[in-house]
């Protein structure tokens, strides 16, 4: 029930592909020129089979990222047995370093300690041939603890990657797109995030590993300033040349937050690759780029700021090249140990939580008493409901 994103209610009720389509989709994705694979969520590790699954892609040579919230990571086993079997590029999720606010943006008690412990479990296994990360999605909540975090990440040889909160109106049906309110940045708090920013390009600058480039920051913050990014070509995305999304039931989609307009087209098809280069298919993507106003979800502006820009080339090429003796295995109680060593030492931006922000100081308060917390939990599942946005079940025959 994370409210920085909808792709769980979005995505429910979709029979998830079985290793035989997933052969298939990986097939596809190879012969029309893919490159790189996002397993994301829900949460990837809830299937069990998910080595499997890195296996069907890298025997497409297909390279594999992970992202996931951490807090759902049952194993070392099935971490162990994923990396083995060819995934060495990892991003857990993780908001901030005060373990109430995580669990209040996750709304599920002991997630922060979970995604923490998840942490330390893959420490161990991933080697340097490996890149691990934190995702960190910049909001309201957290902006003035972002370069805590940054110092977090970095402390254990891990790269912090940022992605601007993204809100929408519930009527507007997109797909991954929070509708909480309470994460938009309001003019008065600008200034600070533009301090913000600076600070983590000249952290960035000084060698802390933040994975997204100059050019990703500068047009995150227009993105939360003016809703409009400037990543874009002409201010159209490269979708459905450079990237675009698949549900888990195997469906092409435009991105995360549109479906194509038209003709149902799936990657679990041996036509596909001829569907994905008809004009047709093009013409009916393209309705939606040029419409849309655009995102900032890290995925799509990385490809294009590596393709468009010799800056952001430069900077992802040093990540691949250099990321060599850098990562260092933590165990839990020194990841706890070095997170309330950051949040001592950086007290002064934590103090502009509660200087500039006592509406949310003071849902986190109501959060961190049980009875409380559980009023603002069902509180929240009465709002998804009204809005529409309850799971559904796959129930065999439904489409």
């Amino acid at each position: 029930m994370c409210k920085q994103c909808n792709i769980v209610e979005t995505n429910s009720g979709l029979k998830n592909a079985t290793l035989e389509e997933i052969d298939m989709i990986a097939s596809n994705i190879r012969k029309i020129g893919g490159g790189i694979v996002l397993l994301t969520g829900g949460e990837p590790f809830l299937r069990k089979d998910l080595p499997e699954i890195v296996k069907i892609f890298k025997k497409y040579t297909l390279d594999v990222r992970l992202q996931t919230a951490g807090h759902k990571v049952s194993t070392e086993k099935l971490i162990q047995e994923t990396y083995d079997a060819g995934a060495k590029d990892i991003n857990i999720s993780l908001d901030s370093l005060i373990p109430e606010k995580q669990d209040y943006i996750n709304s599920v008690p002991g997630s922060w300690h979970s995604a923490i412990q998840t942490i330390a479990k893959v420490s161990k296994i991933y080697t340097q041939s490996a890149i691990c990360s934190i995702g960190c999605v910049l909001s309201r909540l957290n902006y003035y603890e972002i370069p805590s975090i940054l110092e977090f990440a970095s402390s254990m040889g891990w790269y912090l990657s940022l992605v601007p909160v993204h809100i929408t109106d519930p009527s507007l049906k997109m797909g991954f797109r929070s509708h909480e309110s309470d994460f938009i940045f309001r003019r008065e708090d600008i200034p600070r995030l533009e301090s913000v920013i600076e600070k983590l390009i000249s952290m960035k600058k000084q060698g802390y590993l933040l994975f997204d480039s100059i050019d990703f920051l500068r047009s995150s913050l227009e993105f939360i300033k003016k809703g409009k990014p400037t990543w874009r070509k002409d201010d159209v995305c490269d979708s459905p040349f450079l990237y675009f999304a698949v549900r888990p039931n195997g469906d092409m989609m435009v991105c995360c937050d549109w479906q194509i307009p038209g003709s149902q087209v799936s990657l679990i098809d041996t036509e596909f690759p001829d569907k994905y280069k008809s004009k047709k298919l093009i013409s009916e993507v393209q309705t939606v780029t040029k419409s849309c106003n655009g995102c900032h979800y890290g995925s799509y502006p990385e490809v294009t700021l590596s393709v468009r820009s010799f800056r952001s080339f430069y900077e992802r090429a040093k990540i691949t090249v250099l990321n060599r003796n850098m990562l260092k295995q933590k165990s839990y109680n020194e990841l706890i140990m070095i997170s309330e060593e950051i949040k001592q030492q950086n007290h002064e931006d934590y103090s502009i939580g509660d200087k500039y922000h006592q509406d949310l100081v003071g849902i986190l308060k109501l959060w961190n008493e049980k009875h409380t917390r559980v009023q603002l939990i069902k509180q929240d599942m009465t709002k998804r409901a009204t809005q529409g946005r309850v799971r559904k079940v796959f129930r065999e025959g439904s489409k």
